[in-house]
């Protein structure tokens, strides 16, 4: 296999379109290997890295218990897996599933002690993980990352809720 730098500067040189295949490779790399990394770290746990996503989301995106579907649209996935990954999390004791009192058809997804017990007995672990992920960047490199995962993100649900609808 080529170096990575022969890659980049393959691809580096000459037009826009070369270096956003790259980028878009590049990004899919990270993520199996970030995946590889986080399954790891939760792996005593017995998490998984869509559990650990889903109770990620569910701990900072919201401010209301989300039903399954808020919570499919919120990781771009299907109502079933949402399910599937909640039951499991219940099963663990770190979320609950509640019919809404005021609509019987919705399900909600609460918080438990557990849950916050569970993140606060692994927050040195966890800073450390995130550093290590990131200990190659100054802190400016690290701003403009933010920056430009920002728009990615923005992009990227645009375009999937387009597709969505096509």
């Amino acid at each position: 296999m080529k170096d990575s730098d022969v890659i980049k500067e393959e691809h580096g040189v000459g037009e826009r379109l070369g270096m956003e295949k790259y980028i878009l490779v590049v990004l899919f790399l990270v993520q199996q290997r970030w995946g590889y990394i986080i399954n790891k770290e939760f792996m005593e746990d017995n998490i998984t890295t869509k559990q650990w996503l889903m109770l990620v989301i569910l701990g900072t995106a919201f401010t209301h218990d989300p039903s399954m579907e808020e919570m499919a649209q919120a990781m771009s996935t299907t109502h079933q897996n949402v399910k599937q990954l909640a039951t499991r999390l219940e099963n663990r004791g770190l979320l609950k599933i509640e019919r809404d009192p005021e609509n019987r058809r919705i399900l909600r997804l609460k918080l438990t002690e557990e849950h916050h017990n569970f993140w606060e007995n692994r927050r040195e672990k966890d800073l450390k993980a995130i550093e290590s992920l990131f200990n190659g960047l100054n802190d400016e490199e690290v701003k403009n990352l933010f920056e430009i995962m920002y728009k990615l993100e923005k992009l990227s649900l645009n375009l999937y809720e387009e597709y969505k609808k096509s």
